[in-house]
């Protein structure tokens, strides 16, 4: 195996790391900017996109049940955060 190469667990919780770090500076940007055009850019222009399932899955088992569900919700910041994070992982061996 080469050593210059990254694994794919390594890429995947970058990536990961930087949309999350990316939407909780977005969401805190959200917090501090007025009701403006800018605010509304930074949380909203992405927020309309959200994959995943909408409902959740529920299996009932009569003794207990187990709830399934998934979304992935996407805004500016956190795209700018994975931009960020490829940076990092392109430009740096960490």
């Amino acid at each position: 195996m080469d050593p210059r190469r990254r694994s794919v667990k390594i890429i995947v919780l970058m990536i990961f790391s930087g949309a999350i770090i990316g939407s909780v500076f977005g969401d805190m940007a959200a917090a501090i900017l007025p009701d403006s055009v800018v605010r509304d850019f930074f949380t909203l222009a992405f927020d309309t996109a959200k994959y995943g399932m909408t409902k959740p899955f529920v299996l009932d088992m009569h003794i207990f049940s187990i709830t399934f569900g998934f979304t992935l919700r996407v805004n500016f910041m956190g795209v700018v955060g994975m931009g960020v994070a490829y940076y990092l992982l392109r430009y740096y061996r960490i």
